[in-house]
């Protein structure tokens, strides 16, 4: 009977001892890594919105616009009081046209208006002057070219040329400012030629403008590349991650999960809009060497407010 009793106790303990073996062999066999596979990656990227403008009279580039909609100017102590009253009639008539902008006189200013001479031939190729007026710096996000400045410059009007009462050559030279180009429309506003008084500002500049500044000042986060690498239960990868909105996104987190749960997050601190972050990350653990739906997730919890909330998802598929 004693005989029995130790049998049956010494096989449990090799039951046991055998079970222990297989889960710490099959721990070992987890955490080791694998032979590196290289992972495809599906994620989409912004495409440059164009088609909900008429465009009738173009812009230099596509979708211009300052990335907030109260605009400083400030009118330079060389223009004399006739000039300075009629550049701030030209603010106050594109403020009138277009509801979604408003002007306010700054020192430190988005639109610097000038009289001089001497800073008309200061202005060189790194700068892009139409006529006497234009967007002095653009940065291009992919969705928008965002413009951060610009110029008006404005001289003394040759002796035989014609003077009309509203502000036609301040408005010309402002709307270059916002981006537009001239017409061929000899009624127009932007027509490259002040041949009449009646020329007048577009319907179409109007409703472009609108639209532009319409749409909502925000942030958008999107995968530019993205190069991964598992090796086991490890992952390597090497992504890019830009902005193509029109205002800094801050406090920008990066994610990795691994069948619908989140395993680690990566502070890619502040992205300037048109600007981007280039990210590498080796021997991320993820839950077993068998995981085929690892995704890498931009700003997982939505605190960041973008422009398109569909675009911050990488998903890692084999080869």
């Amino acid at each position: 009977m004693k005989g029995k009793k130790g049998q049956i106790l010494l096989t449990i303990i090799l039951i046991v001892l055998l079970g222990t073996f297989l889960f710490l062999a099959y721990m070992l066999y987890q955490n080791l890594p694998g032979e590196p596979k290289s992972l495809i990656a599906a994620f989409e990227q912004p495409e440059l919105e164009t088609g909900n403008l008429s465009y009738e009279v173009k812009q230099f580039y596509p979708n211009m616009k300052f990335n907030h909609n109260s605009i400083s100017y400030k009118i330079n102590s060389d223009c004399d009081s006739e000039k300075r009253a009629r550049m701030i009639a030209a603010f106050n008539e594109l403020e009138d046209k277009v509801s979604a902008i408003s002007f306010y006189e700054s020192n430190n200013p988005d639109i610097e208006v000038s009289c001089s001479a001497e800073e008309g031939d200061s202005v060189g190729r790194d700068f892009f002057i139409a006529g006497e007026g234009g967007a002095k710096e653009i940065i291009q996000t992919k969705r928008y070219n965002v413009i951060t400045n610009g110029v008006v410059l404005l001289y003394d009007n040759p002796s035989n040329a014609i003077q009309c009462s509203w502000p036609n050559l301040e408005l010309h030279e402002l709307l270059h400012v916002f981006g537009f180009e001239h017409s061929s429309d000899e009624n127009s506003l932007m027509y490259p030629y002040l041949e009449s008084c009646s020329q007048k500002l577009d319907e179409s500049i109007i409703q472009d403008l609108e639209e532009l500044y319409s749409q909502e000042n925000l942030a958008d986060l999107y995968f530019a590349h993205v190069k991964a690498i598992k090796k086991g239960i490890y992952l390597d990868f090497n992504v890019t991650v830009r902005n193509s909105g029109v205002i800094d996104a801050e406090g920008v987190v990066l994610s990795v999960y691994d069948d619908k749960e989140r395993i680690e997050d990566f502070d890619l601190r502040d992205i300037s809009f048109g600007g981007g972050m280039n990210f590498q990350v080796f021997n991320i653990k993820l839950k077993n060497r068998n995981s085929d739906n690892i995704e890498i997730v931009i700003d997982p919890l939505n605190a960041i407010k973008e422009l398109d909330e569909g675009n911050n998802v990488a998903k890692l598929e084999f080869a």
